[in-house]
């Protein structure tokens, strides 16, 4: 079953803000009402019709109107601000809890710096529009709509001319759009590959220093931001242009007017204040539909950012209900498995394999050959493309993902901390864990005995991703959050692959110390690490080739024989000394 669609949408958030759009609208009108009262005073006094009792009443209006129009100010920006951190929050909690539910082939498909630069910068897009861009938009379609209503009472003739204008620019404003949408489109990715790129440089610094004057990734980088800096000002001038058109067209609006309100009051169709009041409010009319004008780009880049927070929130995710059973660890079967990452490239074909409850298994084989896909499957971080994967006779398809990590956990060959102490780093194992419990998981991944020589011991702090620890501590630190978890089934991906050879030791004795009540499945290049399994599966090009014991494999696998002499050779290569 599918989850609803959590895509958020342009319309929505809008609508949400009606009340800021209100509230402002309500301050707009109260700063205009002033001027058509002055007017009219005005008037009343060239008719000599003014009185004591009408400038008390008038000014006392004018005054309520000032309060008015600040205080609506004051409470419409209040609700927007208020209406857009809340949305700031909520949508980046609703990204981060959509990413949680995603399988883990999105993340292969995603850039890290892409989804980064969307959850920071296209979120922060969306709350600029809602507390300032669209405030400013209200104040610059409400302005000008009073405006002309008023003035089209107070005399149609000179109404009509200054809106005469509008229409052209309307339509001008459409092609506008499209004109410049394709180059905030560009400017939007650009900015997006711009932050990939630097994230990925500042996450290989040190292997630009490694290299020094030899690496030119630096300048690469550098030639990238000059090229950046370069096209968006080309841009700047390319939009400036053709934005200053529609001002103009307002502007020839207000000529208009002009024109036709001189001639009729050198004929005496119209009163002098009604001339006066017109030019005043064709002004204030022509000021704010200009910036309404320049405010449009708000709302593309306001629409392109949630298009942007769509290609996260859009991704449908299988909605598969936490089970209150007791799910059963069992054997593990692969049945006629197939599997592509992408549509013309097939990883996995035909896999057949089980494996027993409760024994230890290998997967072997040269890079390449789908070890860690076999794993991947397993974890149900992607789905086969045909077959079943079973565990004790179970479809992990029909299992939630709370339920499937229940039954399997898996070392990486890259474990990932978390910059906060050891002891939390552990407990994430599980999150009810005693203090004793973390400690004797520890001590089963052979790990306490250097936590205890750190100054603050378990309550060292790791650094980010782990940085303080070696990256044979890091493992041991992994697989004690393992044993913590306690699942059933355990899986190794060449997690002593790239450790030294006295922390492949220890590893190694961790791994003995998981106990015999657990399916162990290792994947494994260092074969002298998988000699005692029950069974080997050896892999060549996506398929499952041989499985059998040690000296099974040794009689039966060519393969596997020459592995096994590879991985002697590389385990007795010395540096000899050549005679000259």
């Amino acid at each position: 079953m599918k989850e609803n669609n959590s895509s958020i949408s342009v319309q929505e958030y809008k609508r949400k803000s009606i009340t800021s759009r209100i509230l402002m609208a309500v301050s707009v009108i109260s700063g205009i009402v002033p001027i058509f009262i002055v007017i009219n005073m005005v008037r009343l006094l060239t008719n000599k019709e003014i009185t004591k009792e009408s400038i008390l009443m008038y000014g006392g209006i004018i005054f309520l109107c000032q309060i008015l129009k600040a205080v609506f100010y004051g409470l419409s920006l209040w609700k927007a601000h208020e209406y857009a951190y809340n949305a700031l929050s909520e949508i980046r909690l609703k990204i981060i809890s959509h990413l949680k539910k995603l399988p883990f082939s999105f993340f292969q498909k995603r850039k890290i710096g892409d989804l980064t630069n969307i959850i920071n910068h296209d979120v922060d897009r969306v709350e600029l529009y809602l507390a300032h861009g669209l405030p400013d938009i209200t104040i610059a379609t409400f302005i000008p709509i009073f405006i002309a209503v008023g003035l089209l009472i107070y005399d149609w003739r000179l109404g009509l001319a200054l809106v005469s204008t509008v229409p052209l620019m309307l339509i001008y404003q459409v092609f506008l759009t499209k004109l410049i949408a394709s180059d905030i489109n560009k400017y939007h990715k650009s900015t997006s590959e711009m932050s990939e790129n630097l994230l990925e440089y500042i996450g290989t610094i040190p292997v630009v220093k490694a290299f020094s004057k030899d690496e030119n990734r630096t300048k690469t980088l550098l030639q990238h931001m000059h090229d950046y800096i370069t096209w968006v000002g080309q841009m700047t001038k390319n939009i400036s242009g053709p934005m200053t058109v529609p001002i103009i067209l307002i502007e020839c609006g207000l000529i208009v007017m002009t024109i036709i309100g001189s001639r009729l009051l050198i004929s005496q169709k119209v009163e002098l204040n009604v001339f006066i009041l017109a030019i005043i409010l064709g002004g204030i009319f022509i000021n704010t539909i200009g910036k309404y004008a320049t405010y449009h780009h708000f709302v593309i880049i306001f629409q392109k950012s949630v298009n942007s927070i769509n290609t996260i929130l859009g991704v449908e995710t299988i909605d598969k209900k936490e089970t209150n059973e007791i799910l059963q660890s069992g054997d593990i079967e692969f049945k006629d498995i197939k599997f592509s990452y992408e549509k013309d490239k097939t990883v996995l074909e035909d896999v057949n394999l089980t494996i027993k409850k409760n024994t230890m298994n290998a997967v072997v084989g040269i890079s390449g050959s789908g070890k860690t896909t076999i794993a991947n499957l397993l974890m149900g971080f992607w789905k086969p493309d045909s077959g079943v994967i079973s565990i004790n006779g179970k479809n992990i398809n029909d299992l939630s993902e709370k339920d499937l990590s229940k039954l399997v956990s898996i070392v990486q060959q890259e474990a990932f901390l978390f910059n906060m102490s050891i002891e939390d780093n552990i407990r994430i194992g599980n999150n009810d864990a005693t203090k004793d419990q973390i400690i004797e998981a520890a001590k089963k991944a052979q790990i306490h005995d250097m936590i205890m020589s750190l100054p603050k011991g378990y309550e060292t702090k790791v650094g980010e991703a782990g940085a303080k620890l070696s990256g044979g501590e890091k493992q041991r630190l992994s697989i004690a959050r393992m044993i913590l978890k306690n699942a059933p089934i355990i899986i190794l991906d060449e997690a002593t692959s790239a450790i030294d050879t006295y922390n492949e030791f220890l590893i190694q004795k961790a791994i003995d110390n998981l106990g015999k009540n657990k399916t162990i499945i290792t994947i494994a290049h260092h074969l002298n690490t998988i000699t005692n399994s029950d069974q080997i599966v050896v892999m060549d090009s996506g398929k499952v080739i041989a499985k059998g014991t040690h000296q099974e494999l040794l009689d039966d696998c060519k393969l596997y024989r020459e592995m096994v002499k590879e991985q002697s050779n590389v385990d007795n290569w010395k540096i000899k000394e050549v005679a000259s």
